[in-house]
């Protein structure tokens, strides 16, 4: 009995296999870092006022201090780069910061 071998053109040379070309690491600068953290931190107050679900646990939960925390933290870190930024990712921070505010007052207002 022979064992059967899988088909010739199932197999590739190393060689000609396709080869992930490692990404060129980007300079990022501290008020990219901040922005960064601006967005964590929004992204972490959407889920802590139960509006969108945990990426871990996948359900909706509700932790309206936690939510405070990040919003404020985000406030803090939008102020430190208010200058370092154009004027249209201003207007985008401030709408981002005052969306964060209504949305948690109103999850507020129905704990």
């Amino acid at each position: 009995m022979s064992e059967e071998s899988p088909p010739r053109d199932a197999e590739v040379p190393q060689s000609e296999a396709p080869q992930a070309q490692p990404e060129a690491p980007v300079q990022i600068d501290a008020t990219g870092v901040v922005l960064t953290c601006v967005s964590l931190l929004a992204s972490k107050a959407w889920e802590a006022m139960g509006l969108v679900p945990s990426p871990v646990t996948k359900k909706i939960e509700r932790h309206l201090e936690e939510a405070q925390l990040a919003i404020d933290a985000a406030a803090g870190l939008v102020d430190l780069v208010r200058g370092k930024v154009g004027e249209a990712e201003r207007r985008e921070l401030d709408t981002l910061l005052m969306n964060l505010r209504i949305n948690f007052v109103e999850q507020r207002s129905k704990a």
